[in-house]
């Protein structure tokens, strides 16, 4: 569990209406984002602490990513 404070703290919502229809692609913008290389931005250290899947009530899916930042890149 990670400790998380407000200043480091990034929620993110995606929201996949057509997730009954087409699982897979439902969750293809969350799995694109996650992915990403974050190694040369701004927060590299960026650490997942969670991630929660909720029916939007009509065949689709809410997805809320809560991070942490960590410690930003610094300027050499």
């Amino acid at each position: 569990m990670l400790n998380l404070s407000a200043a480091d703290t990034r929620v993110f919502l995606f929201h996949s209406p057509g997730a009954a229809t087409d699982p897979k692609a439902a969750m293809d913008s969350v799995n694109n984002w996650l992915s990403r290389d974050r190694s040369t931005g701004q927060y590299p250290n960026l650490k997942i602490a969670d991630i929660s899947i909720t029916p939007d009530g009509s065949g689709g899916v809410y997805t809320v990513v809560i991070c942490s930042l960590g410690e930003p890149r610094t300027a050499d």
